[in-house]
């Protein structure tokens, strides 16, 4: 029996089918952008993937413009533009991608993890709404989080799920070793800090923190003994880190894919660069969902790695997810403003919010009544058990949000994480990213002189 050479036939596919759907303009640069990642993500790159990014090209009718507006994009942001396909287009896509990772015969730890990314978001098609995993994304260093790890995130704390890692921690904990994983679980981290004398622990903040005064020295330390899970979602991930992730999220694995950078040429100037996440909601048991997820990675993956050291208890690790939360707290925190809706006002007619400042200092913005209405519902549902204000509730929606991102740039120029205040589009719903906390109506007391107060969005 004849067989035919696999470079061979792959060729054989690409020249003798041509693509058998109709793609957006947007859609032919996300999959740009996910070519050129693939070939970049082992820092090599060979004569045999520019030959089938050539391929690819012809065969997805990208255009070398295409290609160019594809460096402007993140990984993250292409991956969800591609959910509009057939499941047979996004099955044929990721096959072609993975051959692209298979064209030096070997696929590197990086290459593995954006194929689970693909997998886990364009072929999980049973998983729906908030069940569905998706890709999150933070603007960092180029190496501030490139260690591979799954940590475990939860925006309230869950009894039951808490309780199960707890009990299969160890076996997590091994589980991923084995895959070159580290399995991060709060509690345990936290557990760690706990356990070893405390002038120790001080000692070394002082040491790798020589500028910090000992009062600021025995916060970070009482910080690091008794963060919780929810502090770590709210305080790191979504208001220092900043990472666009909905408000309020069922227990999820948050794994680190790697590096997106923005563009991805250097040649195009200076370079931004965005850790990037898949984020997975558990909706099975844990121990299962980590052994799916670890178990794809191996069946890709060339280059095996294993995690080798040691539990180190009563050592002060200084690397990987340990070494970003740490550099993370003895940051000094940026202050960031509350944000007062104040309504009509009596003296100029106008509606308004307010931005709050330490000390009482507010910095007002003028709206018309229907940027202000539209702001104001956005905010009050971005906190509800299902977050946004629909997209299709207002043809003219879209413009009004403009206006409202226009004012806050130019009425605040200096506002801290700026973009946390302004609306943005979260799959088919508008949305703000500020915390809950931050979030305020502002009232009068009649019956005191119209003494004002304010009450937070979430108990109107």
């Amino acid at each position: 029996m004849l067989t035919m050479p696999w470079r061979v036939g792959r060729i054989l596919n690409f020249v003798f089918f041509q693509t058998p759907f109709n793609m957006t303009r947007e859609q032919r640069i996300a999959i740009a952008r996910i070519i050129s990642d693939m070939i970049k993500a082992d820092n090599i790159i060979e004569e045999t993937e520019i030959l089938d990014m050539k391929r690819l090209m012809s065969y997805y009718s990208l255009t070398h413009q295409d290609m160019t507006d594809a460096r402007n994009i993140k990984f993250s942001d292409s991956v969800p533009i591609l959910r509009d396909l057939s499941l047979k287009d996004r099955k044929e896509l990721v096959s072609k991608i993975y051959e692209i990772a298979q064209s030096d015969n070997i696929c590197v730890p990086r290459e593995a993890l954006l194929l689970i990314a693909l997998k886990y978001c364009l072929l999980n098609d049973d998983k729906k709404g908030p069940c569905r995993p998706y890709l999150v994304s933070c603007a960092t260093g180029e190496a501030t989080l490139n260690d591979q790890y799954m940590v475990y995130i939860e925006s309230n704390y869950d009894e039951e799920m808490n309780e199960r890692l707890e009990t299969n921690f160890r076996l997590l904990v091994m589980m991923s070793r084995l895959s070159g994983f580290n399995f991060i679980y709060i509690p345990r981290m936290v557990s760690e800090f706990q356990n070893m004398r405390k002038e120790y622990v001080i000692d070394v903040i002082s040491y790798m923190a020589p500028n910090l005064d000992q009062k600021f020295i025995r916060k970070v330390y009482e910080r690091l003994c008794s963060m919780t899970t929810v502090e770590f979602f709210r305080s790191v991930l979504y208001e220092r880190l900043q990472v666009k992730i909905p408000h309020n999220i069922v227990p999820s694995l948050l794994i680190n894919i790697g590096t997106s950078v923005v563009p991805y040429c250097s040649a195009g100037g200076p370079v931004q660069y965005y850790t990037e996440f898949l984020c997975v909601p558990i909706t099975s048991d844990i121990l299962s969902l980590v052994e799916e997820i670890l178990g794809y990675y191996q069946s890709r993956v060339s280059v095996r790695q294993t995690i080798t050291y040691g539990n180190g208890n009563g050592q002060f690790k200084y690397f990987g997810f340990y070494k970003a939360l740490f550099d993370f707290l003895i940051a000094p925190p940026p202050v960031a403003p509350n944000l007062v809706f104040l309504g009509q006002s009596i003296k100029t007619g106008k509606h308004q919010v307010a931005f709050q400042f330490d000390g009482g200092y507010e910095k007002t913005i003028d709206l018309t009544p229907k940027e202000y209405n539209t702001y104001f519902s956005i905010a009050r549902k971005s906190y509800e058990k299902r977050p946004g204000l629909p997209v299709g509730t207002d043809r003219g929606l879209q413009s009004v949000i403009s206006h409202i991102k226009s004012k806050i740039t130019n009425g605040v120029p200096d506002l801290t994480y700026a973009e946390q205040y302004k609306p943005e589009r979260s799959g088919n719903v508008f949305v703000i990213r500020l915390d809950c906390k931050k979030v305020f109506v502002r009232h009068y007391d009649y019956n005191n002189n119209c003494e004002p107060y304010d009450v937070s969005i979430v108990d109107l």
